[in-house]
């Protein structure tokens, strides 16, 4: 299968690789124990051991866990410098490509009397906020496993991919789910991810996501090994139980407790035991862990979790401004969504709209291959757009890069705009952008609230004339799925780099005719046109800072049009006669600045200190007291 593209779902418990063969998808799950793979690692002296052998060393004999022992190395990616397992530092990403190679080295094992497959390209998939540092450490770990990344792709959006695709008739669910919103409730061990997906327009637009790592399975398990510890600690009156448990029973009793969860998670068992011997460091009855643990008390030490995981679901419909009933279908994955009260809770909120899976566990990696086979690609689901001055003085959101832009596979970088701005207001020495994106998908209204992604100040010449700066502002996006943005000042000279990643990607999805993508998906205009609307900015306090650029697509404005961008009280000094009486060139914001910035050619006054204090002998008679700003031909110019 030279040349094939496989799913990859590196998960935080259990990791896995899916691959399209005859039609059908086929997971590459452990070939003993026909499970996927636990996302774990045994650091044994100079031997490193991962996956189930690695695990069951947790479960055999009567020690504790051995030493070296790392669980979820996934979340390591999320923090900066090296994990130390026993005093040894292991970088993320070396651990990271551990887990990837076992996965890589099991899948070459033949299986069911055929011949093993050659992991050589993935589309591998990361949680919704995974940013772009953690996608480029990922993106090197697998590099390391000998693995190639063609693109990146959340795990809720694989999910309902793989969904979507093991349905008998693709096209007659995607027809009936157009213009709907589906939530994929993905609770596995651990984070839980929410994402409000849309069919539209031939993509799945994922149009608001939300995440907890704090309430992943392994909470469960954390809450799970206390209460084993107190029944302990009250039936055998123990005021410290954990200084009295032998080196390494802590991680054991946590690998049983995970255990006990995935078996009480059946509605079928009431009830399971644990025995662990030689648990504590004394002598008698108390030496040995003897609990029972029902799914009654199961539920009950885990309801604050579970309340609060249900309760984002609330914060995402309420963001988005839906209902329960607004939900056409609840895709539950995830290990942790088998357990009665999680699934209880979902059904409560969406009877008969919430599926149960048989391939819960595969499904992301299978939906990943799905993606990998059919050729689908990433795009923008909502544009990239640059805060610009206005003539209200408020500021107006301008489209710089489009929803439906492609975004980038392995190796690739696309330039996705390139466009020149120009400084209406040098005076503070910086001209300043800021890029943001609609909250919401689809068309944006003026009055639609916008999400800053990032704001970057030039150096300017503070004392050029209004619009004279112009300002040549690039933007790519490489295969992490990185925006860079170089800013110029072509007169001042300076350079200016910065980087955001909060994207919201859209999957489009192939057409009926071809099963690919259609043609037309390269054809996306990146480019806003000639008179393409702007958004008007809408205030978020009592204060906001006002766009000190502006920009002119295809040189659609005149020149008296972009003067009626600039301050009025400078454009006053630079061009005295844009206020000449018998000329409308200045706008009424532009009116109200020259009357309020300019002072009083004979008191020196502003028009607040005016209307505060009244006329003073200066003015010899004029009316000042009312606010009116010289004349224009009074006005000194400033070269």
């Amino acid at each position: 299968m030279k040349g094939t593209t496989f799913g990859v779902d590196f998960g935080t418990t259990n990791s896995l690789a899916s691959v399209i063969v005859g039609g059908r998808a086929l997971s590459l799950i452990d070939v003993r124990s026909q499970r996927p793979h636990p996302s774990v690692i045994w650091y044994r002296g100079s031997e490193t051991v991962v996956g189930r052998e690695a695990k069951q060393h947790l479960d055999i004999g009567d020690g504790g866990a051995p030493p070296g022992f790392v669980r979820s190395p996934k979340m390591s990616l999320r923090r900066n410098g090296p994990i130390f397992v026993d005093g040894r530092p292991v970088e993320p990403v070396d651990a990271v490509a551990e887990v990837l190679r076992h996965i890589k080295r099991d899948a070459a094992m033949p299986r069911d009397k055929g011949s093993g497959h050659d992991i050589q390209r993935a589309v591998l998939t990361i949680p919704v906020d995974f940013g772009g540092a953690e996608r480029r450490a990922l993106r090197e770990a697998a590099r390391a496993a000998g693995i190639s990344v063609v693109q990146f792709v959340h795990e809720p959006v694989a999910a309902l991919y793989g969904y979507l695709r093991s349905l008998p008739d693709l096209n007659r669910e995607l027809a009936r789910l157009e213009g709907r919103s589906v939530l994929v409730f993905d609770w596995g061990g651990g984070t839980l991810d929410l994402t409000l997906c849309r069919i539209q327009g031939g993509c799945i637009m994922q149009v608001i996501s939300a995440g907890d790592n704090e309430v992943g399975g392994d909470e469960f398990d954390n809450k799970l090994r206390n209460l084993i510890r107190t029944k302990h600690a009250t039936l055998h009156k123990l005021d410290d139980i954990t200084a009295l448990e032998q080196p390494g029973m802590a991680a054991k009793l946590l690998n049983e407790c995970e255990r006990i969860k995935i078996e009480l998670s059946d509605p079928k068992i009431d009830r399971d035991d644990i025995i662990i011997r030689n648990y504590l460091r004394t002598d008698g009855a108390p030496k040995d862990l003897r609990a029972a643990v029902t799914q009654g008390e199961l539920e009950e030490t885990s309801r604050s979790v579970v309340t609060r995981g249900l309760a984002l679901i609330d914060t995402v419909l309420e963001r988005a401004r839906l209902t329960y009933q607004d939900i056409e279908l609840c895709l539950a994955t995830g290990g942790m969504v088998n357990m009665p009260a999680i699934r209880n809770g979902l059904t409560e909120r969406f009877p008969g709209r919430v599926p149960r899976l048989a391939n819960g566990d595969r499904i992301i990696a299978e939906g990943a291959a799905w993606i990998a086979h059919d050729g689908l690609r990433l795009t923008l689901s909502k544009p990239l757009e640059i805060l610009v001055a206005d003539g209200s003085g408020r500021g107006a959101y301008h489209p710089l890069v489009s929803a439906g832009l492609r975004l980038p596979v392995e190796n690739e970088v696309i330039n996705a705009a390139n466009t020149r701005l120009y400084c209406v207001d040098p005076r503070e020495g910086v001209a300043v952008v800021e890029f943001a994106k609609p909250a919401r998908i689809g068309v944006a209204s003026p009055d639609d609230p916008r999400r800053t992604l990032a704001v970057v100040s030039v150096p300017v010449d503070r004392a050029a004339r209004p619009l004279l700066e112009r300002l040549e502002c690039e933007l790519q996006i490489d295969h992490n799925y990185v925006a860079t943005v170089i800013l110029r000042s072509t007169g001042f000279g300076a350079e200016v780099r910065a980087e955001f990643h909060d994207l919201d990607f859209g999957l489009a999805l192939p057409t009926s005719a071809s099963g690919k993508v259609g043609d037309d998906a390269d054809g996306v205009s990146h480019v806003p046109k000639r008179g393409a609307a702007l958004a008007i900015a809408t205030a978020t306090s009592t204060v906001t800072q006002r766009s000190n650029i502006a920009t002119n697509p295809a040189g659609g404005l005149s020149d008296e049009e972009l003067w009626r961008l600039v301050p009025g009280d400078i454009v006053v000094t630079w061009r005295p006669s844009h206020f000449d009486n018998r000329t409308t060139a200045a706008s009424p914001m532009q009116n109200d600045e020259r009357a309020f910035y300019t002072p009083c050619s004979r008191c020196k006054r502003l028009l607040s200190r005016i209307r505060a204090e009244g006329p003073v002998e200066e003015c010899r008679g004029r009316p000042c007291g009312k606010g009116m700003p010289p004349r224009a031909t009074e006005t000194r110019v400033s070269v």
